[in-house]
């Protein structure tokens, strides 16, 4: 039963350095933006003069802030693992 809380709660989050709630806090950020970036898709397909590039303006921020973290957890694991070494 604790093996199956973990997977379910804690794995995912732990892999990208984060808390439970911190990961809730990121995730629910996230799906609140691509939730406003729908509708605003959504009016788009109404009235093509609306929102012409909010939407995909939107995905392309996320992505590249996604990356980031992608990234600065990936360098945290690695320093922790004493083989981080940073090219300046």
């Amino acid at each position: 039963m604790a093996n199956l809380f973990h997977k379910l709660f804690l794995d995912h989050p732990g892999q990208v350095e984060e808390s439970y709630f911190e990961h809730m806090g990121h995730s629910a950020t996230y799906g609140w933006r691509l939730f406003k970036a729908s509708m605003c898709a959504f009016c788009h397909a109404l009235v093509p003069a609306a929102h012409q590039t909010t939407a995909s303006d939107t995905v392309k921020a996320m992505a590249k802030e996604l990356g980031g973290r992608a990234l600065t957890a990936r360098e945290e694991r690695m320093r922790r693992a004493g083989a981080y070494d940073p090219v300046i």
